[in-house]
């Protein structure tokens, strides 16, 4: 009789353990109200004035790592290599910088994360130049290199944060100097406005308060949509499946939200080509298909 309880009780808690991983990692979350993106309305105002941009660049920042399960909800628990990356919109005459990629300090804690010095020092040297800073939200991971910035008092003066990044619960206050943050002007907007020519921002909150898309097109015709983080992994997109419910749970997002943005990001047309701001293999796409040119320009 006692084998038996026993065995009922096993029987009990493996029941429990199964349904605790289908509940928290395996399943992703359904969209909620549809997320409405008016592609028509991003390029009549990114053309509505002056010349469009010549090129883009890119600075990998860093390298990490997380479970591939915290990634695509219902995959293995290996290691999924991420990248920090830090984008440069180019005119001849301008730029704009869009993320700032990870300080040295808060790199640290990261698992795994390696930096590099080099590109960080490029990006820090490029937002003392730039006539405008954006950020697609207000996570460390992307508005780090501003709050670290030895130059901060000049470069905050171009930088163009939200007033829901900048109020946002998940701002890393503590990554700003004392005072820091009072010099940041707060940049009010309300659905969609074209910040320069050929670059539109939309506001898009669900991963944080804080999150905007940003539409570029070049002169060229090439168009660019930059999603932050709302997907990790283009295969977010791709396969119309977020993070799982611990990964949301952990970082307060609005599952539902994210998960109608995926759907909408999914319908994009083609030739909108999405930037995802942590997948390695995107990035390798990007630079070998000359949608991106590697290093910032000095």
């Amino acid at each position: 009789m006692r084998i038996k309880r026993w065995l009922w009780a096993l029987a009990i808690i493996a029941v429990v353990l199964l349904s605790s991983k289908i509940y928290l990692l395996d399943s992703a979350a359904s969209p909620g109200t549809a997320f409405v993106i008016d592609t028509d309305a991003w390029h009549r105002l990114a053309t509505a004035s002056g010349p469009l941009p010549d090129h883009i660049e890119v600075e990998k920042i860093g390298t990490f790592a997380f479970p591939k399960k915290l990634v695509v909800a219902g995959e293995s628990f290996h290691l999924h290599p991420m990248v920090l990356l830090s984008h440069r919109i180019v005119w001849s005459d301008r730029s704009i910088i869009i993320d700032t990629g990870v300080s040295p300090a808060a790199g640290k804690k990261m698992p795994g994360a390696k930096l590099d010095e080099s590109a960080y020092n490029r990006m820090q040297a490029a937002m003392r130049n730039a006539d405008l800073i954006l950020f697609t939200h207000e996570h460390s991971d992307h508005m780090g290199g501003l709050a670290s910035s030895p130059d901060f008092a000049s470069v905050a003066k171009h930088a163009r944060v939200t007033r829901e990044q900048l109020n946002g619960p998940k701002l890393e206050r503590g990554d700003f100097a004392p005072g820091a943050l009072e010099q940041l002007q707060p940049f009010d907007y309300q659905g969609m406005v074209a910040v320069a020519p050929g670059v539109v921002v939309q506001k898009a909150p669900g991963h944080t308060t804080g999150t905007q898309l940003i539409y570029v097109e070049l002169k060229n015709g090439q168009r660019y949509l930059f999603v932050g983080d709302i997907a990790w992994t283009f295969e977010n997109i791709t396969r119309e499946r977020g993070r799982p419910r611990l990964a949301e749970l952990l970082m307060k997002e609005d599952r539902a939200q994210v998960a109608a943005q995926l759907q909408a990001l999914h319908k994009l047309p083609k030739e909108i080509h999405i930037i995802v701001a942590h997948d390695p293999l995107a990035l390798e796409h990007d630079v070998n298909e000359g949608l991106v040119k590697q290093g910032f320009a000095s």
